[in-house]
């Protein structure tokens, strides 16, 4: 059989070929695009992390800032973003609203008990994971320095060095932070283990002795700088910034549980607290993850990495003592995370409230 081409035929057929040829470099010129799509997304690095957002206790501020938090954030891949503020002011912040960290580490527990008895709870359960001790800290430019020296090797009264009106004391203010109570609670109980009334009132005045008082985030800078002769501090303050300290008795010093019945002796009505009263106690840093939590993953994650081996190995380092996990509230509202880390190692105390 033959096919008689004609000139219309001819061009039917031309037309057909530069389709079919357009087809072909259409569907080659698409899937060079898939593939080369596909092979970017594989070899783009993943998504960032959302950072995760935390207020902590200024005393931690050198050991957050220059150990925990890039500890963190190269073991987890989270950024970090911390905020160092006295204790009792994040509770307030958090409670107004100025503030929604995703975690909170708090210095003593009272400043989370605050979000928690809150009419509308912005905190359900903290974790206490580290004992802190009460110091006097002192700078080695101090004209002051011999005989603070003599207190620490225990040759002086280290209350007799404090009492002279021409050292330059610093310390907190107890309405923002609890080491500034903390240190009025620890001269009171000097007045009661020493027999001597005055202690306190030398070595503070008043309460609020607007001299003596400075931000928790800049005091150990301050007395860095040679405006100040000594400080009230916590112990692994004083060995993050490898400042002298003299330490004190443990029955003063609000660190040992075994006197837990003395140090329930002396107290400190806050101004700002309807009147509440915070009792002496052993001083436990603590936890937790607010209920507004912004970047719930993360705060899980940095919470867990301060309860790893790691976190702990560098809290211990930078002195803090770090305690078998204490769990008080509502257990059942703790991140499943979290319980299954404390749960694998020793068994934890738990003092829990459970819903209702």
């Amino acid at each position: 059989m033959s096919i008689k081409f004609n000139t219309k035929n001819a061009r039917l057929v031309i037309v057909l070929a530069l389709i079919g040829l357009s087809a072909v470099a259409f569907y080659t010129l698409s899937n060079s695009r898939i593939v080369a799509a596909t092979t970017n997304d594989t070899q783009a690095s993943p998504a960032q992390k959302d950072p995760v957002s935390v207020m902590y206790a200024a005393s931690l501020i050198k050991t957050f800032e220059d150990s925990l938090g890039p500890a963190f954030q190269a073991d987890t891949g989270y950024p970090y973003q911390g905020e160092a503020r006295g204790s009792v002011q994040i509770a307030n912040m958090i409670l107004d609203g100025l503030r929604r960290p995703d975690v909170f580490v708090s210095a003593g527990t009272i400043p989370i008990m605050k979000l928690m008895n809150a009419t509308d709870p912005l905190a359900d359960w903290l974790v206490k994971f580290g004992a802190a001790e009460m110091v006097i800290a002192y700078s080695p430019d101090s004209r002051f320095f011999n005989d603070l020296e003599r207190a620490r090797t225990g040759e002086i009264p280290w209350y007799q060095v404090l009492s002279n009106p021409d050292l330059k004391f610093g310390r907190t203010d107890p309405e923002l932070d609890p080491k500034g109570y903390y240190m009025i609670i620890a001269a009171e109980l000097a007045n009661k283990y020493y027999n001597d009334s005055g202690i306190k009132q030398r070595i503070l005045g008043e309460d609020r002795n607007p001299k003596q008082i400075f931000p928790e985030e800049t005091l150990k800078t301050i007395l860095e700088q040679g405006q100040l002769d000594a400080v009230a501090a916590y112990k692994h303050e004083a060995v993050a910034r490898g400042l002298p300290y003299i330490t004190l008795p443990p029955q003063i010093n609000l660190a040992d549980p075994t006197f837990s019945n003395f140090y329930k002796t002396a107290s400190y009505t806050l101004e700002n607290g309807k009147g509440q009263t915070v009792l002496g106690e052993p001083i436990y840093f603590s936890f937790t993850i607010p209920v507004t939590v912004k970047n719930l993953a993360g705060a899980t994650s940095f919470a867990t990495f301060i309860l790893s081996t790691n976190g702990e190995n560098i809290l211990e380092k930078q002195g803090l003592s770090f305690i078998k996990p204490i769990v008080e509230g509502n257990v059942e509202k703790v991140p499943s995370a979290i319980m299954d880390m404390l749960e694998e190692n020793e068994p934890i105390q738990l003092n829990i409230t459970t819903t209702q």
